[in-house]
């Protein structure tokens, strides 16, 4: 049941994906589901590049190198950095999110945003309901990796979405009641 699956879904980190490899027809089937997520003037504004094996090593190694030469105008915590490139490594299947926005900007990006945001949301119950774990890394130097993906001027990295096996089992913190999130009017 649907409602389940939602309830079930979890950001499951990096350390708790077990390395073994996943499926091309797989992946292809999350991005198939993320295919037909909601979007405005139907732009469609959501990318991907997919990263395994080798591509995958070589990218975290171009991304490490990106944030440890310090000749970035922006200050990076190398902490996070290291993180960051350590946690692409290790996952099974790293995939680049990218916003394309419409040529003619139709529609506020916010929007275009939210719709890459269901996209990837319905990945993750997907993913969920086939077993494995995934995460949405998003760290706050993505703009300085943009290049490195060969993104054009009206894309934008939104993240990564990894993908795996559960190694261990993630526990749900749970959520608050939505009677306190929620204002009623009649």
């Amino acid at each position: 049941m649907l409602s389940e699956i939602i309830k079930n879904r979890r950001a499951t980190p990096q350390k708790f994906l077990a390395k073994g490899e996943i499926s091309k027809n797989l992946i292809e089937e999350l991005l198939e589901s993320a295919n037909w997520a909601p979007t405005h003037k139907n732009t469609e504004p959501w990318r991907f590049k997919v990263f395994s094996g080798e591509a995958k090593q070589r990218l975290a190694h171009s991304i490490f190198e990106r944030l440890n030469t310090g000749s970035n105008d922006v200050a990076v915590n190398l902490q996070k950095a290291d993180k960051f490139t350590m946690g692409l490594k290790n996952v099974p299947i790293a995939i680049a999110i990218i916003l394309q926005r419409d040529a003619a900007e139709r529609i506020p990006e916010w929007e275009e945003i939210a719709a890459v945001s269901m996209a990837v949301q319905n990945m993750w119950l997907l993913a969920t309901e086939k077993k494995l774990g995934a995460f949405w890394s998003t760290p706050e130097f993505l703009p300085l990796l943009e290049d490195l993906l060969n993104l054009s001027e009206k894309q934008k990295l939104l993240g990564f979405f990894y993908v795996g096996e559960i190694a261990m089992e993630y526990p749900s913190q749970g959520r608050g009641s939505v009677r306190e999130k929620t204002e009623w009017y009649d």
